[in-house]
């Protein structure tokens, strides 16, 4: 049998597979990107093939890669179920949820007393991260996640769509405000494709052009900052409709023009099978569901 190349090196290789990057691999694993990068050379020259595609910001697995990935994340797998099957849930009264940053703030932690009313004995531990964590070698129970929903070697419980609205603090509205008119408003854009891609649509559904429009604020990853910013009356902006649903309906919003885009994202449960097993995962789980009805009622009267 020959000799199996060392476990650091296919772990490593897992990480950075599952994230598409060596830069995220390393913070996951608390090693430097140098450290990375090196041990999968060393697989790589082990194994005789190159099992990454490097680019400038992201990998992505070569062919030989995609072969070997399935194998390694199922080794890695079983040893966590053997090591779970002999620990059992070594925590059984804290449950650790990774969850986005905007679904985070804007609805779940307002509601998490709730949770805990009915559940006392549980301690529920929020991580607020928008970068797909891996459960290899972690606590974290369970992560909700928006996107769609295909994540490697993990079982997604579909939870929620969601939708696109254009808005804005009532007081920017004129009387006479049309399409054509909002270039007047200043623009907050949160930069990602899903969200560009909802803007796009509001553009050719008014045959409005991007270069009209005065954009006062731009982030990268973070709803929650373009939130507050329109709440603050600092100008319109492309946004989810279920984290400011509440807001349009106080009147601290408004949907303007009656748009709405569907995206191409949606909230995701999201674990390694057998953490669905677990008493305090199934009661977050029931708990959570029943919880998102407010706003499928909320979409089913609009």
């Amino acid at each position: 049998m020959s000799k199996l190349p060392p476990l650091n090196s296919l772990r490593y290789f897992l990480t950075a597979a599952q994230t598409s990057s060596f830069k995220l691999a390393a913070e996951q694993l608390f090693v430097t990107q140098a450290a990375i990068s090196q041990h999968i050379k060393t697989l790589e020259q082990h194994l005789g093939v190159q099992l990454f595609n490097r680019g400038t910001r992201q990998v992505s697995l070569t062919e030989d890669g995609k072969r070997l990935m399935p194998h390694i994340y199922a080794g890695f797998e079983h040893f966590n179920r053997g090591v779970a099957q002999l620990s059992q849930d070594s925590n059984p009264d804290v449950l650790n949820v990774t969850v986005v940053e905007s679904l985070s703030t804007r609805w779940l932690v307002p509601r998490l007393q709730h949770f805990q009313e009915q559940h006392p004995q549980i301690r529920v531990r929020l991580e607020p991260c928008n970068t797909v964590r891996d459960f290899s070698g972690t606590d974290i129970d369970l992560a909700i996640r928006f996107g769609k929903g295909d994540y490697f070697g993990l079982e997604s419980r579909f939870l929620l769509n969601d939708k696109y609205v254009v808005v804005c603090h009532p007081s920017l509205i004129e009387p006479d405000l049309t399409p054509q008119k909002l270039s007047q408003l200043p623009l907050l854009e949160e930069s990602g494709p899903v969200t560009g891609e909802a803007w796009q649509a509001f553009l050719t559904k008014f045959n409005l052009k991007e270069n009209s429009f005065r954009k006062i604020l731009e982030v990268d990853d973070s709803t929650v900052t373009i939130i507050d910013a329109a709440l603050a009356g600092q100008g319109f902006a492309v946004l989810r409709h279920n984290l400011i649903y509440q807001q349009l309906q106080r009147g601290q919003l408004v949907s303007l023009f009656d748009f709405s885009h569907p995206s191409a994202y949606a909230y995701y449960l999201v674990a390694p099978s057998h953490h669905f097993n677990k008493p305090k995962v199934q009661l977050f789980e029931k708990w959570l569901n029943e919880a998102l009805q407010e706003i499928k009622q909320f979409l089913e009267s609009e």
